[in-house]
């Protein structure tokens, strides 16, 4: 489950995500899911 302000991204191609609505779910991008980072 994702968390408000949490940022993720695509180890691929470089995505970068900052969660702004909660959800359960993964997100996925470029086939794979992204990963949890430490930014804010």
């Amino acid at each position: 489950m994702t968390e408000m302000g949490d940022v993720y991204a695509c180890k691929i191609c470089g995505n970068i995500v900052k969660v702004i609505s909660p959800g359960a779910g993964v997100l996925v991008c470029c086939g794979q899911p992204m990963e949890l980072t430490d930014e804010e």
